[in-house]
Parts: structure tokens; C-alpha cells; sequence
């Protein structure tokens, strides 16, 4: 069941290419991944993470599921913090609020838990997102 949020995650993380201004996509250079990025990839990238997947049956035999997603941004440190946290807005932009479609639901709907906290370690800054991802069987 949570394969199906995840694609609809990165389905809704990889939707506004080439927009304009830039989209989130783009000013990541489509570095979006699940759990880890590759081995010396570029920075910033994005990770994301399901988290947890508690289900539970409704009265009238449908399932529902209530997710809680993390997402970190990381970038070099030499970006600065502003400029994750410009990355963290276009996430919450697109994020917030947004409709899902998962396989297998009638819908997704996303809402935001906690945002934009902020490490640095090393060379690294990054930024961690958590979101609630609510969904029903269809």
C-alpha cells in the first residue's frame, strides 16, 4: 500500500518541469529520490521518506491510511541557509494542501506537519519536512 503513495509522491514532486519561474524539479536538477541520493551526486537534491503506514478499516469496508512523509533538501553549505530554505518553500508550495492520486485510492491529500528544520553538518546544510499524507481505498 505505501508503494502507491510513494509513486504518487515522486509523481507530484517530478509534475511541474520546466515551469516558470523554475519549479522545484528544476532547481534541483531532477535530483529527487527515495530514502538516499546516489553515491557523489550533485547537491541540492531532495530525499523523501515514508515514514510510517498505520492502516485501519472503515465501517463500510474501505481502507484508510495516514502516512507521515519526511523530506530533506541538502545542499553545500557554501549555498547558504537562504537558499534551502528557498528550496523548502517550493516544496511547501507544492506540497501543501496538494491532492494525490495513489493507485488503489479514491485520493491523497497532503497537509503539513512540521517545516523546514534546519542542520549543518560538515560541508552539508539541510533542511527536514514532515508531512501527513491521508488516503482511502477506492
Amino acid at each position: 500500500m505505501s508503494q502507491a503513495i510513494k509513486t504518487a509522491i515522486y509523481t507530484k514532486l517530478t509534475a511541474d518541469q520546466g515551469a516558470t519561474p523554475p519549479s522545484l524539479y528544476d532547481d534541483l536538477g531532477g535530483r529527487i529520490y527515495e530514502l538516499q541520493g546516489v553515491d557523489d551526486a550533485a547537491l541540492p537534491l531532495l530525499t523523501y521518506e515514508v515514514q510510517s503506514t498505520p492502516v485501519s478499516g472503515l465501517f463500510d469496508g474501505e481502507v484508510y491510511i495516514k502516512s507521515q512523509v519526511l523530506f530533506t533538501i541538502f545542499g553545500h553549505r557554501r549555498l547558504g541557509a537562504a537558499a534551502i530554505g528557498a528550496l523548502e518553500d517550493k516544496l511547501y508550495v507544492l506540497m501543501k494542501d496538494a491532492t494525490l492520486a495513489p493507485s488503489g485510492y479514491d485520493r491523497g491529500v497532503v497537509v503539513p506537519l512540521d517545516r523546514d528544520r534546519r542542520s549543518v553538518f560538515d560541508e552539508i546544510i539541510s533542511s527536514e519536512s514532515i508531512y501527513s499524507v491521508e488516503a482511502t481505498t477506492t
